[in-house]
């Protein structure tokens, strides 16, 4: 039997709304290992082992369908991970998402700064645009370039400060959850069922 899309669709949000938590409150996600020869980076700090980017990316990816300010538990199921690594991996992951967050708290930083000279800049050029007029020297085609220039400048202030700068904090909350969250380690015999299987 064919099924409607319709059918199809209102399965899959069926299944995409059924977030597991744990006794805390925390959204469990389920990973799988088969592999740990790529888990950590090649290059690291003297002072801890951070995740390779593989894994960065699959772990993030996981994570698409919950909300950035929800609390994780990864279970993390895999018969190749010892328990010595199990800690080194845990500690690699926790720093990685410390380190993406201080990271953006840098770049967050720069960008206010960015906004506000940008701002400054199309206030200046607006002032000098009323002073123009005001003196008598006012040309329509200068003075249009000059508001253009400045409405440019202002827009791209906007456009920084409130749209960058809000999904950056969408993305500190995901890294603060994930340099927070818990990870337990599990064999692969229990593995349970998942939705649409």
């Amino acid at each position: 039997m064919v099924r409607s899309l319709k059918e199809i669709k209102k399965e899959l949000e069926n299944c995409r709304n059924e977030q597991e938590a744990d006794a805390e409150g925390r959204v469990l996600v389920d990973l799988r290992v088969i592999d740990d020869n790529d888990f950590l980076s090649p290059y690291s700090t003297a002072n801890h082992n951070v995740i390779s980017d593989g894994v960065s990316d699959f772990i993030e990816h996981s994570l698409s369908d919950v909300p950035s300010e929800k609390p994780i538990h990864f279970r993390i199921y895999s018969d190749v991970i010892t328990p010595e690594e199990q800690k080194e991996y845990t500690r690699a992951i926790h720093s990685h998402y410390a380190d993406k967050y201080r990271q953006t708290c840098m770049e967050k930083k720069k960008l206010h700064g960015v906004a506000l000279v940008m701002a400054l800049v199309a206030v200046a050029a607006l002032s000098f645009m009323i002073g123009i007029d005001i003196a008598g020297l006012r040309t329509e085609v200068f003075t249009e370039i000059v508001d253009i220039f400045a409405w440019v400048f202002m827009w791209e202030a906007v456009d920084i400060f409130f749209l960058e700068c809000t999904m950056l904090r969408f993305r500190q909350r995901r890294y603060l959850r994930l340099a927070d969250s818990v990870i337990e380690y599990l064999s692969l015999d229990k593995i349970g069922t998942y939705c649409g299987k």
